[in-house]
Parts: C-alpha cells; structure tokens; sequence
C-alpha cells in the first residue's frame, strides 16, 4: 500500500542574479523541472543488511529506494552474496521501521537534502515508527544532531547482522538527486529552525583548505578582498557541528567553491544571498544554485579555472566585480 506524502508538479526556477547570455547553457535545463510525488510504501517480511533492503521471498530488491541511481550488475551480485551469507547468521526481528537512506547518505549533501526529506516526508503521515540507521551512521556528528532537530525516534542497526523487518515504511526520494520538491524543502527548513526566526548578520565565506580536494588555490589572494567586505573566513573542520549551525542560522551571505558546505543554505533565513565558485567546465551540476533559487536565496555564480583534481583557481578581479554587485554599499 501506497501513501503520498508530497504532490509532484513543475518546479519553475529563477535565473541566477548575475546570469550573463553566454551562460545561458550552464543552467536553462534546470529552470523548469517536473517532479514526481512523493510516497510511502508499506512493505511486509522484508530483510535489511546495512543499506540494502530484500524481500528474500521472492528475491525482490528496492534499489529503487536504496540507490540514489540503479547500481551495476556486480554491485547487484554482491548485495545478493551478502544477504545469502548473512542468512546463516542469527537474524534480528523489528516489528517496524522506517527507511530513509540510500547508498550515498553518509555525504553531508546527500543526508541533508535527501535522507531528511524524507524523514520529513515520513512525517507527514502522523505514523508512530522508528526511523532505521547503520551503526556506523552515527561516528557522523550531522546525523544524530539534525535527527534530534526533527524531534524524531531513530534505531540504530549492526552490519554483522540480517535485520528482519514484519512492517517497513519504505520512503520514496522526494526528488532525484540535486531536485527539488519546494514544499519538501520549505518543512524541512521550517523544522531544521524549530519554527524560530533569527537575527541574520553574518557574511560567512566557507573555505576548503582542510577537505584535502576542490580546494581553492588562491584562496590567500581572496583574503584581503574578504576583509574588505567584512566577510567572515571559516573552516567547517574546525567548528563543532553546533557551531557551525549557530554561524550559518546568523548568516545572510554565505560563498565558497561547490562543495557539501554549501548546503548549509538550508540554516539561513529565506531570501537571503548565496555565491558560488564553480568549474568553467560544469555543465551539469546544479544542485546548489537549485538549492538556493528553491530556498529564495539570490543566486550568484563565479566561474574558475579548475585543474585534473577540480582545484579551482578565482580571478580576483571578477570576484571583487562580483562583490561589488553583491554589496553595492561597501567600499
């Protein structure tokens, strides 16, 4: 049995603040998007091994529910293996559970925007049952952090064991992967806040220098243009996970190279103010311009030159250009 939790429909998106015509192809195919309706689906007997779900009955598999897209033949092969082995092994019984994870959830930017919204989806339908997660989930602080900021019931279960489920909730993606659903996104901000508003301030400037990849290059020639603008430099390996959500809750501008930081957006107040440095060469990847334009955000782009390790490099000038368009009012 089905139940929907989110209606689908065509997402329109606005056009980034500072778009010019020969960018056009970076994003047009991201400003309509139609997305599907989001669901819960009742699963009866069904078999969990950490990020795979089974009916061993009938050999039927969800990947669909557990891929964030459909796995090759000797992923599928290896799942099978490990369930059959597992099989011999003492199984656990749960009487029910909720699954909200796919293969990539312990990425900060997959765990953000899908796995908890579809927590929120689940929630939607006012069924009392525990949200099911891998032991090792929990050696990432984010997890349990914003699993408590949704007020939600979790059970965590082990590897080395085959975990049978009698009632499993299992949820649909709200959106494929770097989409959508607006009203998915807006419950999910909502509840990240608690319902509360805050006093945005901050200008916040995320740095990559400790992510040991996508690091900007010439971040030290940025610096004093940061300065200038009053614009906060911050390392998010440094801060503990409470800390960076209190910088980000304050935030009205937030900037830096694409990566999972980015995400943090979803802490801001809406309609606040998001840059983002990206490769010259991406074509594709959208996630967080879709993200931002979603949250109500003004949406701003700077393109770099990046090398084999997607190192980026800024120039200084469009970057203080950029800023100038950004905050017409500093010096």
């Amino acid at each position: 049995m089905k139940h929907t939790t989110y209606l689908g429909g065509t997402e329109f998106r606005s056009k980034p603040e500072n778009l010019i015509k020969t960018d056009v192809k970076l994003f047009q195919h991201e400003f309509q998007k139609e997305i599907s309706k989001s669901y819960v689906l009742n699963c009866s007997k069904v078999y969990l091994s950490e990020k795979n779900v089974i009916n061993l009955k009938n050999m039927k598999m969800y990947f669909k529910y557990t891929y964030m897209s459909n796995p090759p033949l000797k992923n599928i092969i290896k799942v099978i293996l490990n369930f059959l082995k597992l099989r011999k092994e003492p199984i656990n019984t749960m009487d029910n559970g909720v699954w909200v994870i796919n293969n990539k959830s312990e990425n900060y930017f997959h765990w953000m925007t899908e796995t908890l919204t579809r927590v929120i989806s689940f929630k939607t339908l006012n069924i009392k049952s525990k949200i099911l997660i891998p032991e090792k989930f929990l050696e990432y602080e984010f997890v349990p952090k914003t699993l408590d900021l949704l007020k939600v019931d979790y059970q965590t279960y082990s590897k080395n064991n085959l975990i049978k489920v009698n009632n499993l909730h299992l949820t649909s993606n709200t959106a494929p992967a770097g989409n959508y659903n607006s009203k998915a996104i807006y419950d999910l901000h909502s509840r990240l806040s608690n319902g509360s508003k805050s006093s945005p301030g901050k200008k916040l400037w995320v740095s990559r220098k400790y992510s040991g990849r996508r690091v900007l290059s010439n971040e030290e020639e940025v610096i004093p243009i940061l300065e200038k603008y009053g614009i906060e430099l911050i390392y998010p390996e440094k801060l503990t996970y409470a800390q960076q959500i209190k910088l980000f809750r304050e935030a009205e501008f937030l900037a830096g190279v694409a990566g999972a930081a980015l995400v943090n957006m979803l802490y801001m107040e809406m309609n606040q103010t998001v840059l983002e440095l990206r490769s010259e060469r991406d074509e594709l990847n959208n996630c967080h311009y879709s993200l931002a334009v979603t949250l109500k955000h003004k949406y701003y782009y700077e393109k770099c030159k990046s090398d084999i390790q997607e190192n980026m490099t800024v120039n200084i000038n469009d970057l203080e250009s950029t800023f100038k368009k950004i905050f017409p009012a500093s010096p």
